[in-house]
């Protein structure tokens, strides 16, 4: 397959590309009938070319877009201070109501303790990052389950709503969904997303230029001219760098013989209390 530079197109440019996909000649294909949650459609093999175009351009873009949502080390370090804040303010919160005047309170709240906190009462604010989000969907778990009548009858239930929300929004920063583990580092997925989006666009480009060779003026070739110009106008706004300091990427473009960036470091686990 020929290489046209889509190498050099950053990860903002493919994710940005989304709106040419829904502009001019492209929006008149739809891909609505194909487009399945699971990208499993069926009777894909009868979709028309340029839905297949669309389609591939489109679940590629999405899954770049998906890795972009997830959050930067200084944004996991904000996400996860917000989680042990609110794994802190329950922990005071029940040592609290254990010094209550009520009997009924202070046993719940030792209950409470027990099941839904660790250690001292802030040892999982130690956890890494895919610990925390393990143990606050546990608590929140936990509260549905078996201590709704412990928690309820302390009032702690603004202090669960904050714990789910902190651990949901930490969930989201390092790019886990409902009980999916983390797939790798950032860096890595973003590496891995932004190759496929140079594979599907090398290939889309690679077909429309081989049907533009065998297409004879009219209607259709005018179709297809139309359909490749944003493709062309994504590579003059990303054009390759000066031939001097390039190197070979292995897929026959060049790229600057720059230093890679580091993988993510291993997760930290959060700071002691």
């Amino acid at each position: 397959m020929a290489r046209y530079g889509y190498s050099f197109v950053p990860d903002r440019g493919f994710s940005a590309f989304s709106r040419d996909l829904g502009e001019g000649a492209w929006k008149d294909v739809s891909i609505k009938k194909y487009d399945t949650p699971d990208r499993m459609p069926p009777q894909l093999m009868e979709a028309p070319r340029p839905v297949a175009w669309k389609l591939r351009a489109t679940w590629c873009i999405a899954a770049l877009d998906e890795v972009l949502g997830i959050a930067s080390a200084s944004e996991l370090a904000t996400l996860d201070a917000e989680w042990d804040a609110a794994q802190r303010a329950l922990h005071h919160f029940v040592a609290s109501a254990e010094e209550g005047e009520d009997a009924a309170v202070r046993e719940a709240a030792t209950r409470v303790r027990a099941v839904m906190l660790k250690g001292n009462g802030t040892e999982q604010t130690r956890l890494g990052y895919d610990a925390e989000v393990d143990f606050g969907r546990s608590q929140a778990a936990a509260a549905k389950r078996t201590m709704e009548a412990d928690l309820k009858k302390i009032g702690a239930g603004a202090h669960l709503k904050r714990i789910e929300k902190a651990t949901e929004a930490l969930a989201r920063g390092i790019g886990r969904g409902g009980g999916e583990k983390r797939l790798g580092t950032r860096a890595k997925r973003l590496r891995a997303a932004i190759s496929g989006c140079v594979t599907a666009f090398n290939a889309i480009h690679d077909e429309i230029t081989w049907l533009l060779a065998h297409t004879a003026p009219g209607v259709q070739r005018q179709q297809l001219e139309a359909l490749h110009a944003p493709f062309l106008a994504l590579l003059e706004r990303y054009p390759p760098p000066a031939r001097s300091g390039t190197r070979d990427n292995g897929e026959g473009e060049e790229e600057l013989a720059m230093e890679e960036p580091a993988d993510d470091e291993e997760e930290p686990a959060s700071a002691p209390p």
